[in-house]
């Protein structure tokens, strides 16, 4: 009794927009708390299988970028899901009687609206998923990196020259310095070390 007093407390107190939109799409049915995602196995095994890029690439191999293919798995369409009996007004849905696709019941600016609402009164989690949806907008942001080819998750850039022979480079420098001892040992068996030469005057 008194928890269902508290949320007809909490719903009195949400604006007109939200209540309506609760009133059409029940939390307990259209919510993305409630809406079926994929194991926590499958987004791992999907994270796992794309290694991180080395920032310094002495190959050339991501001179072309290939654009990712839309029916791969990743961790943020596994967040956007509808339901058959119940479709997401959030996300296009395919009518199984006719074949045809149906757009969504709203568009993404009045989604985005709607989240930017939710938020406001901390409760977005009662939302359906969408595309608009802060969660999202995470995790595809940590797929696509910092909206720069090359910053996301198993993707790399051509860098300059520079860039690509670095790795190379810095090898060398450390078997160098490894070798430095031996090399002094050596110089100063052989006489070199004893005393220094002044340059003759040109």
């Amino acid at each position: 009794m008194a928890s269902t007093q508290a949320t007809t407390g909490l719903v009195s107190k949400l604006p007109a927009r939200l209540q309506n939109f609760f009133a059409r799409y029940p939390p307990q049915i259209y919510s993305a708390a409630v809406a079926p995602r994929a194991s926590p196995e499958e987004t791992t095994q999907a994270v796992s299988e794309e290694s991180l890029p080395s920032p310094y690439t002495p190959n050339r191999d991501a001179k072309g970028y290939k654009h990712p293919d839309p029916k791969e798995f990743s961790p943020s369409k596994a967040l956007l899901h509808t339901d058959p009996k119940h479709p997401n007004p959030f996300l296009p849905h395919k009518n199984f009687r006719t074949g045809k696709w149906t757009s969504p019941r709203y568009g993404l600016r009045t989604q985005a609206d709607l989240v930017k609402l939710a938020v406001k009164y901390n409760v977005e989690a009662l939302l359906p998923p969408g595309r608009k949806s802060t969660e999202f907008k995470e995790t595809r942001r940590a797929e696509r990196g910092l909206q720069i080819k090359g910053t996301g998750i198993g993707q790399k850039v051509k860098g300059h020259k520079w860039e690509r022979t670095m790795e190379a480079r810095l090898e060398d420098r450390r078997k160098a310095m490894l070798e430095m001892p031996e090399m002094i040992r050596l110089w100063k068996q052989r006489g070199h070390g004893r005393g220094w030469k002044k340059w003759p005057k040109r």
